[in-house]
C-alpha cells in the first residue's frame, strides 16, 4: 500500500481530518494552496459515500482575496517543513524546486528559510530532477517516488558523481538499477562506488542484484560487507545532514555536549569488536 492509499485509510477511518487545509479565493472558487492531497481523497470518499455529507465539505483555512505569493509560499514552508505532519521527502524536494525555479528563490534565500544547507537543497532539488524526468517517465507506479532516498544518495556521492563524469556510468543505468529493484535500501549507494570500481563486482550487480555485487567483492575485499563501514558510513552520513547552524556550532565547541555522544555510541562498540593490534591503525 503505497502512502496514498494510507492517508486515504486513515481519513475514512477516523471520519475526516483534523488538520484543515489552506485555501485561497479565486474569482468563483477556492483554490487549494497546501492539502491538495487531502481534498482529492474527500472527492473520492464523496464519490463513494454518496448520501453521506461530511464527505461533501472539508475543513479549510481562507486565506484573504489576492493574498501575496510570498505568503502562501511561507504557509506551504512552515506547514510541510516544519510542522506536524511533514512531507514525505519526495514532497519537500518537489516544494524546494518550485520554490528554485518558478518563484526564483535564490538558494541562499532557501537556506534562511529551511535551515538546510545549501549543499542538502542542491542535492534534494537535483535528485528530484532526476525522478521527475529520467526515472518516473519509465518507472512510473505510485509507490516508486518512495526511492526517493536512493537518488538523494546518488547526488551525494562524490565518487559516482566522477565516475558519471568519467562516462564509467550513466544516470540512466543507475536508474534502471533502481527500477529493476537491485538495491534493498538507499544507505546501499553509499557502497556503490566500491562495487563499480571492480569488474566482477559490477557485473554481478547488472547481472543480480547489490548484495551479489558485495559478495563478489569481498571476495577480494573482505572490509565490503563489514558492519564496522556500514556504521562509519551511517556516522558520515548524520554528521552531513545536520542542519548548518548545529554543524557551525559543533564547529566552534559550543555544541559538542549533543553530538559527540551520539558518534561515539556509533562507533565505539565496532572499535571495541576490533582486536587490539588494529585499534592503532
Amino acid at each position: 500500500m503505497d502512502q496514498y492509499e494510507k492517508l486515504k485509510e486513515h481519513i475514512e477511518r477516523n471520519s475526516g481530518i483534523y488538520d484543515p487545509i489552506w485555501v485561497v479565493p479565486e474569482e468563483d472558487y477556492f483554490k487549494v494552496i497546501e492539502g491538495n492531497t487531502r481534498s482529492f481523497i474527500y472527492e473520492e470518499l464523496s464519490e463513494k459515500y454518496v448520501n453521506d455529507l461530511k464527505w461533501q465539505t472539508i475543513d479549510s483555512y481562507v486565506l484573504p482575496f489576492k493574498v501575496e505569493r510570498n505568503v502562501i509560499n511561507f504557509i506551504r514552508l512552515e506547514k510541510h517543513l516544519f510542522g506536524t505532519t511533514p512531507w514525505d521527502a519526495y514532497e519537500k524536494a518537489r516544494e524546494l524546486y518550485r520554490l528554485y525555479s518558478d518563484e526564483d528563490y535564490s538558494l541562499k534565500r532557501l537556506e534562511q528559510l529551511t535551515k538546510l544547507r545549501t549543499s542538502e537543497i542542491k542535492n534534494n532539488i537535483q535528485a528530484f530532477m532526476d525522478m521527475e524526468e529520467q526515472y518516473l517517465p519509465k518507472y512510473n507506479k505510485p509507490s516508486e517516488r518512495l526511492k526517493f532516498s536512493y537518488f538523494v544518495e546518488f547526488r551525494k556521492n562524490k565518487e559516482l558523481k566522477r565516475l558519471v563524469n568519467e562516462g564509467k556510468i550513466s544516470l540512466m543505468d543507475f536508474c534502471d538499477w533502481v527500477g529493476e529493484g537491485k538495491f534493498g535500501r538507499g544507505e546501499d549507494i553509499r557502497r556503490l562506488p566500491l562495487v563499480l570500481k571492480d569488474e566482477q563486482s559490477k557485473q554481478a550487480l547488472i547481472d543480480d542484484d547489490f548484495r551479489a555485487a558485495l559478495e563478489q567483492l569481498e571476495q577480494k575485499n573482505p572490509a565490503a560487507k563489514s558492519k564496522l563501514f556500514e556504521k562509519i558510513e551511517d556516522v558520515i552520513a548524520g554528521l552531513e545532514s545536520l542542519p548548518f547552524g548545529e554543524l557551525d556550532e559543533i564547529k566552534r565547541g559550543q555544541q559538542p555536549s549533543s553530538a559527540y555522544p551520539t558518534v561515539s555510541a556509533a562507533v565505539q562498540p565496532r572499535f571495541d569488536s576490533l582486536p587490539p593490534e588494529r585499534r592503532n591503525l
